[in-house]
Parts: C-alpha cells; sequence; structure tokens
C-alpha cells in the first residue's frame, strides 16, 4: 500500500516534522512533479491539482482520492467512477468559512441552499430565523419572499442553483462561498440592476460577467479567501486530522466520503 500526498502549500512544515508522518508507505509530491506509474498507490490525496485520465493511467489499483478541500471539482468524476475510485473530502476549515459567512450576512432571515457541514455550522452559529435545505431539495420558490438573505454553502453542482428562477421573488442580500458552477452571473447581475438584490458577497465567482458585476459597486469578490491563511490553518492538529483521515478512508470508515467506491469481491 501507498499514499501520495500531492501539493506542498499546506504540507510545507509537514515536510519537516518526519515524528508526525515518517512512514515509507507515504510520499510527498509537488503539484509540478511528474507522475510515475506505481501499481502500490491506493490513495491519492490532493489539494488543488485535478486529477485525470493519466492519474489513472499511472495509479490501476488506486482506491480512494482525497481531497484537503471542500469541493472536489478538481477531480474527473465521470472517470473516478469508471476506475471504481471513491472521493473524500476532509473539509479542513469548516468552522472558518462558516464564521466568515456569519459575518457577511446582514439580514435577520436567512435562507441556506446547501445543507453540508459548513451550512449546518453556519445554522447553529446564526441567532435569526432560517431555513436549511439541501440543493438538490424541490421547493416552493415563493418561499423566498419569507426572507431577507441567501446563503450559498453547496458543494459544486453540474448546473446553477443561483438562477433567475431563485431570484424572481427574492429581495435583499446574497453570501456565497459555493463554487462558480452554482452561481448563473447573468441572473445575478440582472437581480442587481433591477434593484432584488441589494448587496452579494462571493468568495468566489466565474471570469464570465465578473467586471460588470464588481462595476455595479453592490458585489464584492473575495477571490476564495473564506476559508483562511495558510500560517493560521496549518498546524499540527490539521496533519493530525489528516493522518486520521486518511487511515479511516483507507479502511472505508470516512464520514466525509462525496462519491462512493462500489466494494471489490477480493476486499474484506
Amino acid at each position: 500500500m501507498r499514499v501520495i500526498l500531492k501539493d506542498k502549500k499546506d504540507l510545507s512544515v509537514l515536510r519537516t516534522r518526519e515524528d508526525i508522518w515518517s512512514n515509507e508507505d507515504y510520499e510527498i509530491v509537488g503539484s509540478q512533479d511528474e507522475i510515475k506509474r506505481d501499481i502500490n498507490v491506493e490513495l491519492l490525496s490532493v489539494k488543488f491539482s485535478k486529477v485525470g485520465q493519466k492519474t489513472f493511467d499511472n495509479y490501476p489499483n488506486l482506491r480512494w482520492i482525497l481531497c484537503r478541500s471542500h469541493g472536489y471539482d478538481n477531480i474527473n468524476v465521470e472517470l473516478a467512477e469508471k476506475y471504481n475510485v471513491g472521493i473524500v473530502c476532509t473539509n479542513p476549515n469548516t468552522f472558518d468559512v462558516a464564521n466568515w459567512i456569519h459575518r457577511k450576512v446582514l439580514g435577520d432571515s436567512v435562507f441556506i441552499l446547501g445543507a453540508g457541514r459548513i451550512g449546518k455550522m453556519f445554522s447553529k452559529m446564526y441567532s435569526g430565523q432560517s431555513l436549511l435545505i439541501t440543493s438538490k431539495s424541490n421547493y416552493d420558490y415563493e418561499i423566498l419572499k419569507n426572507y431577507d438573505t441567501i446563503v450559498l454553502s453547496s458543494a459544486p453542482t453540474e448546473k446553477p442553483i443561483l438562477t433567475e428562477k431563485l431570484l424572481q421573488n427574492f429581495h435583499g442580500g446574497i453570501v456565497s462561498v459555493s463554487r462558480p458552477s452554482c452561481i448563473d452571473n447573468n441572473a445575478l447581475l440582472d437581480a442587481i440592476n433591477d434593484g432584488r438584490i441589494s448587496y452579494a458577497e462571493m468568495d468566489m465567482l466565474d471570469t464570465n460577467l465578473r467586471k460588470e458585476l464588481l462595476d455595479t459597486g453592490k458585489c464584492r469578490y473575495y477571490k476564495h479567501t473564506a476559508w483562511g491563511n495558510d500560517k493560521t490553518v496549518y498546524d499540527e492538529n490539521y496533519y493530525k486530522n489528516l493522518f486520521k483521515e486518511i487511515d479511516l478512508t483507507l479502511s472505508s470508515e470516512s464520514d466525509n466520503v462525496v462519491i462512493k467506491r462500489r466494494k471489490s469481491f477480493f476486499e474484506d
């Protein structure tokens, strides 16, 4: 069994702490390092590197991809499912991101779209009226009339969930930590221009119409910094939790699985 830890941004301290991780089965590699064929690799952990065909070709016995993040849009999910590779997200900055949302929300009633760890933690922090639902739930869009803030905390979606239909009966502010794939920038810009949206605090924002949105003066873009910063986040506890999550994943006991894998006939 081998574990590859790829992307050194959050592992710089770890590389000097062999007392925490020293193990001949583990290897730390950079994002630009050449991928070498290795039939013994069962788990690949990445921070931001894209995982595609080349990875699956060179790690034919890969079982798990562990993302040291809240999202997994850097992984080719179709290929992962084809090769029966499960995906886990460690959600390392849940409290920091939920707290960031809490600081940005100005309203008294919040519609939270995305009922994952971040959405649930924010709902516990928030003292006003709130409704927490999943991004795949069916609901009456008329309900948005009862809220003055939309919080987007959804995992990546194939189609936008912040749409014209969602905003047609809504008046208020938006706070989002979701990926750009969740947001229809055209719908957001229209809602700002006609006065339905009074402010939009966006941790991530697609390049399409980004300038036009920022030029309204009502939309702010934070360049994916809601999670915090390297100095405060990557401490010893971060690494201990990472290796605990690796052990749980390899034993198929992780609670953070986002894409399941099928157990093979030869596995215990």
